[in-house]
């Protein structure tokens, strides 16, 4: 007898997506369906490289100051993602919705679609920050990209 396997909705977060909107429409979402809530947490190594580089580049940090700002901000990051999740979790648990985390490091686009090919979801949430037209058709947007390049519906919460 093959049992039904229950839905997966996936909520992706990051240090630039944590919109509370995002969060409580990923719960409302799992509630509805009686599915299994997923969330994964891109902690991008950019950020932090690029506000390193601009300390850097405005004199206010070189060298071994440089690495052990970046570091100190990785780990402020991988904390705010813990906790994060552990608040979701109990709003999950609240509801009787199952739910699972992690934490990746990297690209967002790459190690969300990686973690979406890995997971099959049925439903994807993500939060888009707020930037101009102009901003998004120059510099692109990973949200956008996401979009297209899986074969699931995406929710897309505006900041």
């Amino acid at each position: 007898m093959n049992a039904e396997k229950k839905e997966k909705v996936l909520l992706i977060i990051s240090t630039t997506r944590k919109s509370p909107k995002s969060i409580e429409r990923a719960i409302e979402y799992a509630r509805g369906k009686n599915a299994e809530l997923v969330c994964l947490y891109v902690l991008d190594l950019e950020l932090p490289k690029a506000i390193v580089k601009q300390m850097t580049e405005e004199g206010w940090l070189g060298g071994k100051p440089s690495e052990d700002f970046y570091l100190a901000l990785l780990k402020e990051y991988e904390h705010w993602g813990k906790e994060k999740i552990e608040e979701i979790k109990k709003e999950a648990e609240k509801h009787q919705i199952p739910f699972r985390a992690e934490i990746r490091r990297g690209d967002f686009l790459n190690q969300a679609l990686d973690f979406i090919n890995q997971e099959q979801v049925n439903y994807i949430i993500v939060t888009r920050r707020r930037r101009s037209n102009l901003s998004r058709f120059l510099f692109g947007s990973a949200v956008a990209e996401l979009k297209k390049q899986v074969s699931v519906p995406v929710e897309i919460i505006d900041e």
